[in-house]
């Protein structure tokens, strides 16, 4: 805004010392524009006596010239506005395009030009520049003629402005435009096909607004544009269709080779750029260090400059600095297949649009090099490898959010575990960013570390979330944690808020299971998880998956979501896991909007048991300092062996259960809970207390140490007589003691 100045303001609230100056200024830039023929005019002004730079204050002609103005230029610099500055008197300048070792005139205009700079003094001193340009340069005979008009103007708008006593209150921070259109409807021998020209021609300032119309709503574009692909498309419809070009090449300069960032229209040049070595194009090396524009209307221009484009089928083009930040540069090249004029407002056209792809594609390459970086993160934090199970059929899926990082904290893990079990873990961390994969390598390693010591799902979340508690970070974690028991055909399910696993059963029905929903990790240190255990046969699919198979859906949660996935591979054999697996990444990718977050997918279909055993489990729970428990226990062990025809094995098995359930009631001090379960060649018992102490036989040791901290279950030594195997494993926040009875 225009300072208020009372005691200068008219009944209107309008200033008469800035209506005076638009006055002069307006009629000063039409005798230069309409009486003298120039394309520009600009008037610069020193802001402080001291100045070193020169700002423009006015700007006059029609776009897109009037864009390409600059609006600060060096009083040292070579320009003729600087020098008649410098100098105090009157430059003329014909500037055609430059050779090399001229690029120092090389900045927005970089094509023939007549730059007439009139120097403004008010009371001998310099305050300012009057300059106009005219593209492209005039006869010599004309050139006097004008610089005689622009001196003239030039000193009635000097002392036109010191009279009114307003030079003082021009506005240093924003140039003020004033625009002027004109009919240049220029004739040429050349006429380029289709028709390049712009607007309606009869009609002043059509073409111009017509031009300006495609600059807008590229930059538009490009700010949209995720990908190289997405800014070639913008390229396409807002450059060479305009333009009646039939291929363009954006090439960049990586390394001291060239890589082809993308193109349209023939690959010829594309094939013969990428990859190689910038020296061996010694025109793209001068363009890619000048930085300066090339315009050849003709395959005579051409071959003399640039011969590599003839030898492809370029009549004409147009070759345009991408000059980003730090050491990115490229070029692109705009290429027609017959002899093309591109005019001095076509020039500025391309220029300003040049501009804002090297923008657009200085994002995307960083874009692509932090999506690279977070999936080099990813595969290192993902398991290398799934194990080869003899019961089961395993492969997994991850596909990255589309965000520009690419960063995501899903994961997948097969862990190995005793007693010939597999945990088959899925989980997502909050957030998509390199904290949230930091945090998923953390928490997998947990659990990776609580599962191979023996902990059960419920305990393996439970530890987990008290560690994820202890670290320093506020995100949260949801899992999926299922340990496939393929000698008890069980699968032991615990979550911790993620989305259910699904089963697809022999038949081919698809079913949730109904396991407790739980709290993610992180919440509570304290919170309990429940579990729960679901039969499962030979030829059931498993599958494990994060929320990201939902991102994005308006109608659908997440199990939904994968529901449809599974019944996507419908029509595929639950034995091509990886075929399954393929197509569901398929049919979730072809939604864009689904990418909105990262997908984690892991399929296990069990084969069953490689040893022939078949599911035969029971289990019960007694109650702490229960004095009936272990008679309880044996009667149930009793019956147990009874119904499925082991009578042989009643004496043995009774006798270590009781030694096993008294020591854990007594000892223990907890509530126990006790399952037996019946293999081809065994039977294993099994009783899970909470108790922290380890239960030790006497004949293992000697140390009085060790026995004032164990259970001082003496019986366990007829436990490590009678059975084939028995041991101890931790169990959350106690532990589980088992032994296997061997079958006659």
């Amino acid at each position: 805004m225009r300072p208020n100045d009372d005691a200068h303001t008219s009944n209107d609230g309008s200033d008469p010392l800035f209506a005076e100056q638009d006055a002069l200024l307006s009629e000063a830039f039409r005798q230069i524009l309409s009486d003298c023929g120039a394309d520009v005019a600009v008037l610069y002004a020193g802001t402080q006596s001291n100045s070193t730079s020169l700002t423009a204050m006015a700007v006059g002609g029609a776009p897109p010239l009037i864009f390409s103005i600059p609006e600060k230029i060096s009083c040292a610099g070579p320009r003729a506005s600087a020098v008649a500055y410098r100098t105090g008197t009157t430059v003329v300048m014909d500037v055609a395009l430059p050779l090399q070792g001229e690029e120092h005139l090389l900045d927005f205009m970089p094509y023939p030009r007549l730059a007439i700079a009139v120097p403004l003094f008010f009371q001998s001193k310099k305050f300012g520049v009057l300059t106009g340009i005219w593209i492209p340069p005039n006869e010599p005979a004309e050139t006097d003629s004008v610089t005689q008009a622009m001196e003239l103007l030039g000193n009635n708008l000097a002392r036109r402005l010191a009279d009114g006593g307003i030079i003082s209150r021009m506005m240093a921070h924003a140039p003020v435009v004033l625009p002027s259109f004109v009919n240049r409807l220029e004739q040429s021998s050349l006429s380029p096909l289709p028709d390049p020209r712009w607007g309606a021609p009869s009609i002043p300032g059509s073409a111009a607004l017509s031009q300006m119309y495609q600059v807008h709503r590229f930059a538009a574009e490009l700010n949209r544009a995720p990908g190289v692909d997405d800014v070639m498309k913008a390229l396409r419809d807002r450059v060479m269709s305009p333009m009646g070009a039939e291929d363009c090449t954006a090439v960049v300069s990586v390394d001291g080779r060239l890589l082809v960032m993308g193109f349209n229209g023939s690959a010829e040049l594309a094939r013969m750029l990428h990859s190689a070595p910038v020296n061996n194009y010694p025109w793209l090396t001068d363009l890619l260090g000048t930085g300066r524009s090339v315009f050849l209307s003709d395959r005579e221009a051409t071959d003399a400059v640039f011969p590599v484009l003839g030898e492809v089928g370029l009549e004409a083009c147009a070759v345009l600095p991408l000059i980003g930040s730090g050491a990115f540069r490229g070029v692109l090249v705009l290429g027609f297949r017959q002899a093309r004029i591109i005019d001095s407002d076509e020039q500025a056209l391309l220029m300003m649009m040049a501009a804002h792809l090297a923008v657009a594609i200085e994002r995307c390459r960083l874009n692509e090099a932090e999506h690279a970086l977070a999936a080099a993160l990813q595969r290192k934090l993902l398991p290398p490898a799934l194990p080869d199970l003899p019961e089961a059929l395993l492969t997994a899926r991850y596909v990255s959010a589309a965000s520009p990082a690419g960063m995501g904290g899903d994961w997948y893990d097969v862990i190995p575990l005793p007693g010939n079990r597999t945990a088959l873990v899925i989980g997502d961390v909050q957030g998509h960013d390199i904290d949230s994969t930091v945090v998923m390598g953390q928490i997998r390693s947990g659990i990776r570390a609580y599962a191979t010591e023996g902990h059960a799902p419920t305990d393996v979340l439970g530890r987990s979330s008290a560690l994820l508690s202890e670290l320093d970070t506020d995100l949260y974690v949801t899992c999926c944690f299922a340990r496939l028991d393929p000698e008890g055909e069980l699968l032991d399910v615990a979550l911790a808020g993620h989305p259910v696993p699904l089963l697809r059963c022999p038949e081919g029905n698809i079913v949730e299971v109904d396991a407790p929903a739980n709290l993610p990790l992180g919440i509570s240190s304290e919170y309990a998880y429940r579990g729960i255990e679901v039969p499962i046969r030979p030829g059931t699919l498993i599958m494990l998956y994060t929320d990201g198979v939902a991102a994005g859906a308006s109608d659908a949660d997440a199990v939904s979501a994968a529901r449809n996935l599974l019944h996507s591979a419908r029509d595929i054999a639950s034995e091509s896991i990886h075929k399954m697996a393929n197509v569901m990444v398929a049919s979730f990718s072809q939604h864009p909007r689904l990418r909105a977050d990262d997908m984690a997918l892991l399929l296990a279909r069990y084969e069953g048991n490689p040893l022939g055993s078949a599911r035969r489990v029971d289990r019960m729970a007694l109650q702490s300092h229960d004095v009936q428990g272990v008679r309880t226990a044996r009667n149930f062990v009793r019956g147990y062996l009874i119904e499925r025809g082991l009578p042989d094995l009643v004496d043995n098995v009774e006798i270590m259960a009781s030694e096993i359930v008294t020591n854990a009631l007594i000892h223990a001090g907890t509530d126990v809970e006790i399952s037996i379960r019946d293999y081809q060649d065994r039977v294993h018992f099994e009783a899970r207390d909470t108790g922290v102490k380890p239960p030790i036989p006497m004949p293992i040791t000697t140390s009085d140490e060790a026995n004032a901290t164990a259970e001082h279950g003496r019986g366990l030594s007829i436990v490590d007589v009678l059975s084939s195997a028995w041991g101890t494993s931790p169990h959350g926040k106690g532990k589980a003691v088992w032994f296997d009875a061997p079958k006659p």
